[in-house]
């Protein structure tokens, strides 16, 4: 660049007026240093002044979900096999066919079937004909028995002979039975209306059926209504059940969002890798029946939604401004909550969401949990103070073993507090009185009322063009926004970013500090009533 620069202006020099191409050497040199002085503003002409950027306080809707993956099914779908064997003869119906009730799938050969009704019928005419023989031997003598010539022994075993070739002939009518039924059976047909799915079956492709019948189609009832199994951890089980709404998405409609109902919450855990799940029914509709079953759907359960509520953006929760003397500021106006803030515990500095990125983040972290954890456990089971300290020290034993986390979502930092807390119960479970230990069955069935918490933060206000702290009291929250119950009015401008660097990422790489205006460990937020 200083190149290009040092060309131009030697190229204007050179096009100068007659009576300064005798000018002393100095005014060439004056010009040089003058590009050098705009080359060198131009290099480094990014101002350090970097505008604070702001948002609105505004009102809109705030959801708390939970996200999970599970696959479609049909609500209704029947295996469709053969209960005797044989080759496959014919197959009437492929993928996707529309079947009814009753309807022909596929044929087995029926010759042996059909042989072995002639057989039994022969048995039976044999069996009928012996049957005849005796009928007439024992009316002769009956005969000869009312005349006195046939003793009641003779006559005993005339009645079993009748009897026994009257069962022959029933044995043989079962058989007939038996093989005309086969027959029948044969013919392989739906049981239910609906679409076929899957096929796995050929003509000329052998049936063996034995314990368990082979399976040969599989037939949904109606697509027009799916069910997903979703698979939700156990931390987040505990909130999920019938009748909530869910949102979801597939891969093949990524632009789309489909919703069902939560209907069935089975009670039944699996574990895989150390790690307890639960499966969760969702029934869904599906118009024009563009899901198919086996997609992939990407679940959130509404476990609350809010609607025209006050609300603040996550980002100016986050913020902190690079100025010191500002952030002590902040420090002294959460210190001026001294009632709440000796109730819940301490003051606790950190983003949401930022578990895990660092000592202090950490430390942020354990004293969140203390006021939340512990404070809740202790008001809910009216533990006493030794009661208390044993809790506190269960949980302070569950954050040491906690492996270290990432930058993670406000889901996963929910799910390690609740595992945290059954920590702490089973730590005190044995210590619990009777009465306690009914409290304790509330709390884990969710019975009782359920107050909403309310934490405390500072976000930051711009008041004669400076970050000024401003003590807020928040809620429930969600990938974007924070529900605001008190400190701000709607449209207020909050600071989400922006604003000079700190001192010390000036002067270090561009990778370290983090004191920048709107990064990481931004506002105070304590543990509120």
């Amino acid at each position: 660049m200083f190149a290009e620069l040092k060309q131009k202006a030697m190229e204007l020099w050179s096009k100068r007026p007659g009576f300064l191409r005798g000018r002393s050497l100095y005014i060439s040199g004056g010009a040089a240093a003058v590009v050098l002085l705009i080359g060198w503003s131009l290099m480094n002409g990014k101002s350090d002044a970097d505008p604070y950027r702001t948002a609105a306080v505004d009102r809109g809707a705030i959801t708390r979900v939970v996200s999970a993956t599970g696959t479609l099914q049909p609500l209704v779908s029947a295996n469709v096999g053969a209960t005797v064997s044989g080759p496959v003869s014919e197959v009437l119906v492929d993928f996707n066919s529309q079947v009814r009730a009753g309807q022909v799938l596929a044929r087995l050969d029926p010759t042996p079937f059909q042989q072995r009704i002639v057989q039994a019928q022969a048995q039976l005419a044999q069996q009928q004909a012996q049957l005849a023989v005796a009928q007439s031997d024992y009316q002769r003598y009956v005969l000869l028995q009312q005349r006195g010539f046939a003793s009641e022994q003779l006559m005993a075993q005339q009645r079993a002979a009748r009897d026994t070739a009257r069962a022959a002939v029933a044995s043989g009518a079962a058989q007939v039975a038996t093989a005309r039924t086969d027959l029948e059976r044969s013919v392989i047909r739906s049981p239910i209306e609906g679409v076929v799915v899957d096929r796995q079956v050929n003509v000329g492709q052998p049936v063996a059926a034995s314990l368990q019948a082979a399976t040969l189609f599989v037939i949904a009832q109606d697509l027009s209504r799916l069910q997903a199994n979703i698979t939700v951890d156990e931390a987040d089980i505990g909130e999920v059940n019938e009748g909530q709404a869910v949102q979801f998405t597939v891969d093949a409609f990524p632009d789309r969002e489909f919703e069902g109902v939560v209907s069935q919450v089975r009670q039944q855990g699996v574990a895989e890798s150390g790690v307890v799940s639960y499966t969760v029914v969702v029934e869904a509709d599906n118009p024009g029946r563009q899901l198919l079953p086996g997609m992939t759907a990407n679940a959130e359960i509404v476990l609350e939604q809010r609607e025209d509520v006050l609300r603040v953006p996550n980002t100016a929760l986050r913020f902190r401004p690079a100025d010191p003397e500002l952030v002590a500021r902040g420090q002294a106006l959460v210190s001026g909550g001294g009632e709440r803030r000796e109730r819940s515990g301490e003051a606790v500095a950190q983003t949401r969401g930022e578990r895990g990125q660092g000592g202090e983040g950490r430390r942020a972290g354990g004293g969140q949990g203390r006021g939340r954890v512990v404070a809740q456990l202790a008001e809910s089971l009216q533990l006493n103070e030794q009661q208390r300290a044993a809790a506190q020290t269960a949980f302070e034993n569950a954050m040491a073993t906690m492996p270290a986390r990432g930058q993670g979502g406000g889901g996963d930092r929910r799910a390690a507090m609740r595992r945290m807390r059954d920590q702490v119960i089973q730590a005190i479970e044995p210590t619990l009185t009777a009465q306690q230990r009914e409290l304790l069955t509330q709390v884990r069935s969710g019975a009782g009322p359920r107050q909403e918490v309310r934490n405390q933060a500072i976000v930051w206000v711009l008041r004669n063009n400076k970050p000024a702290p401003v003590l807020v009291e928040i809620g429930v929250a969600d990938n974007g926004y924070t529900l605001l119950h008190s400190g701000l009015n709607e449209g207020d401008e909050v600071i989400i970013g922006g604003g000079p660097r700190a001192e010390e990422e000036n002067s270090s790489s561009p990778f370290g500090g983090g004191g920048r205006g709107g990064g990481p460990g931004g506002g105070v937020r304590i543990r509120g009533g």
